[in-house]
């Protein structure tokens, strides 16, 4: 796609700087990319010439732009046909502007076609927060259903400040092109991230202070019933009262709350914001906030408990801070930016390329039994076949005309390169670097054993899962003991092995290590193998270590001298006073200790010299005659 670039001044619209650059409307067939929130585009096509449809994705967006507009239209679940078709019926209404939903477009599509209106030549289509029909359409497959009638418009654009690639063949085959907007100023704000292993404790650590201080907080966190639990907390510890605080969520998620008696819940922004304010996703993008008093805000992830609360850096990060519209005496609109956030090591994610391949075998199974569904004329077969059919994965990417649904493969991207970022606290810092929108404060919390890691522990499906995340964990204590060795992992520890059935596979992770428990797929079987050769490795290298091949030589080289027999019993004995100097563990012959893997037999003298046996003299004896050369070799060596 060809990219045109726009420079925009601090302070200036963007239909000023469209219109310097030889644009009086929005173009047609571009996506324009704002790089900023918050230049007025859809205000300037509200005000512009012309008769518009502008797509918006949530409805306290629509109700803002409609509200108190003779000339506006609001179109969502309570606006019905009837008044779709009264208000394109007025007279006295020169440009008339419709903004609606993406589920409310059918809507104006019906009516039009009665009413003999051809919408695609008469009127300009802006589909704004475009990024919404990729990242919303897992949940919302009718978010996506406008898109093939949106190709069908004469005028149309996209539009975003954090638009994501899309890979629908139309864009290609109308030429469409990105308006690029370079700001000419620094427009990066500041930002403290804290990527936690303890989101609770971290959450109401930040948030203790900020009550303190702050006239108004604002928390952005798509999660209704984690938004449930932190208000809870909130009012429990009194540090608000049951009037300083509003939820702003989706109706079905109000009325849970209300259920739940949280009655300070609303579908539609309401104004004066409380002291603390919680808004799920559908408050992230396009609403206007009006603050009278400077806000602190919280951006929030859990993506341990609540997986779907997962933030995306390069788009809803920068969306939910560019919510709030009053710029305050530094040029600011709020006083203080936090994003918290915990990271899932253990998280399945996919690469592109393994998108890539599942996606060709759904589409292949998909076409195979779809081929067999039609060849089938037996009517009981046919309907098992197609009820294998509905059961297919490739379903999930087709939209409702059984069509490749092209948002819903570019989610499914999108899903997966934002789960990447939260591998690790490194991982999601540098996604917020890349994004290049914020000055970052950087301030992980180093913690050891959280109870969010406890928890993904305990919840394991099986005893392996179970060992594999202690091991993960023990993996990670080990690499942050090499980064800061002033860190005593040993609490850590007794902290894992306070958890049912952990202490084998700790203990065994002290002993070998890794990579033999993963070698042996965490199979108990297999672990006391690798404990069982590492045991006598280790067992050989106690007793052959230089410092005791020197002791053994000076206690047994008097002995050649002479070149007499030193009885078996003798050897033997002289040999264990040495061991036990040493504190090597080992055993007499036909006696079973466990894991002592060093046994002292009669013959053992045989293993450090060269002998010759008598089984006569002295009852059985030994002549030394020269300790093994190898054995002198490692000796001289340490020297």
């Amino acid at each position: 796609m060809n990219v045109e670039l726009l420079n925009i001044n601090k302070g200036e619209w963007l239909s000023v700087a469209l219109k310097r650059q030889g644009y009086p409307l929005i173009p047609s067939n571009v996506i324009i990319d704002k790089t900023v929130t918050g230049l007025g585009i859809t205000h300037m096509e509200v005000h512009s010439p012309r008769p518009s449809i502008i797509i918006e994705p949530n409805v306290p967006v629509i109700i803002g732009k409609a509200e108190g507009k003779a000339n506006r239209l609001a179109v969502y679940e309570l606006c019905t046909k009837t008044m779709i078709k009264n208000f394109l019926q007025r007279k006295d209404l020169k440009y008339k502007k419709l903004i609606t939903t993406p589920e409310g477009f059918k809507k104006i599509k019906e009516v039009a076609q009665l009413l003999g209106i051809d919408i695609f030549k008469e009127y300009f289509c802006l589909f704004d927060e475009c990024e919404k029909i990729i990242q919303d359409v897992d949940y919302r497959s009718r978010i996506a259903q406008p898109i093939n009638d949106f190709f069908e418009f004469e005028g149309k654009a996209m539009v975003s400040a954090t638009p994501l690639e899309m890979r629908h063949p139309k864009l290609k085959e109308q030429n469409f092109r990105k308006l690029k907007i370079i700001p000419l100023y620094d427009y990066r704000k500041d930002m403290t991230l804290i990527p936690t292993r303890s989101f609770d404790r971290t959450v109401k650590e930040q948030l203790r202070p900020l009550l303190q201080t702050s006239p108004c907080i604002c928390i952005f966190f798509n999660s209704t019933n984690g938004i449930n639990s932190l208000v809870n907390f909130l009012l429990e510890e009194h540090l608000i009262t049951p009037d300083e605080y509003k939820i702003f969520c989706s109706q079905d998620s109000v009325d849970k709350l209300k259920d739940a008696f949280f009655y300070e819940s609303f579908e539609e922004l309401k104004l004066p914001l409380a002291k603390v304010n919680l808004f799920t996703c559908r408050f992230f993008s396009a609403v206007d906030i009006t603050t009278w008093t400077k806000p602190d805000v919280l951006i929030l992830t859990d993506c341990i408990k609540v997986p779907h609360s997962i933030i995306d850096p390069f788009t809803e990060a920068i969306q939910a801070q560019g919510r709030f519209r009053n710029k305050y005496e530094d040029d600011n609109t709020y006083n203080s930016l936090t994003v918290i956030a915990n990271v899932n090591e253990n998280m399945l994610v996919y690469t592109d390329e393994e998108i890539t391949a599942r996606i060709e075998v759904f589409k292949a199974n998909y076409e195979h039994f779809k081929g067999l569904k039609e060849k089938e004329l037996n009517k009981v077969k046919q309907q098992a076949i197609a009820e294998d059919l509905k059961a297919i994965k490739y379903n999930d990417l087709l939209g409702d005309d059984d069509r490749l649904n092209y948002f819903a493969v570019d989610n499914w991207y999108n899903e997966e390169r934002v789960k990447r970022y939260y591998q690790s606290a490194e991982t999601l810092y540098q996604a917020y670097i890349d994004c290049q929108f914020f000055n970052i404060n950087y301030q992980p919390e180093e913690q050891g054993i959280s109870e969010e890691d406890q928890l993904q522990i305990r919840q394991a499906k099986s005893g392996k899962a179970k060992w594999r995340k202690i091991v993960d964990n023990l993996e990670r204590l080990e690499k942050r003991k090499i980064a800061d060795p002033l860190y005593d992992m040993q609490a850590d520890i007794e902290v894992l092995r306070l958890i049912e059935d952990a202490n084998y596979i700790i203990d065994a992770y002290l002993l070998i290590g890794a990579i033999p428990i993963r070698n042996g797929n965490f199979n108990k079987g297999e672990i006391d193998k690798e404990i069982k050769a590492f045991r006598i490795q280790q067992a050989k290298d106690e007793r052959f270590a230089p410092d005791i091949l020197k002791t053994i030589w000076q206690e047994f080289q008097p002995d050649i001298e002479i070149g007499q027999y030193v009885s078996f019993i003798q050897l033997k004995d002289r040999l264990k006073r040495i061991f036990q100097a040493y504190s090597i563990l080992f055993k007499e012959k036909g006696k079973q200790l466990e894991n002592v893997y060093v046994t002292l037999k009669n013959d053992t003298i045989t293993d450090y010299f060269d002998c010759k046996k008598s089984n006569s003299i002295l009852n059985g004896s030994y002549k030394l005659t020269a300790m093994k050369p190898e054995l002198v070799q490692k000796i001289e060596e340490s020297i």
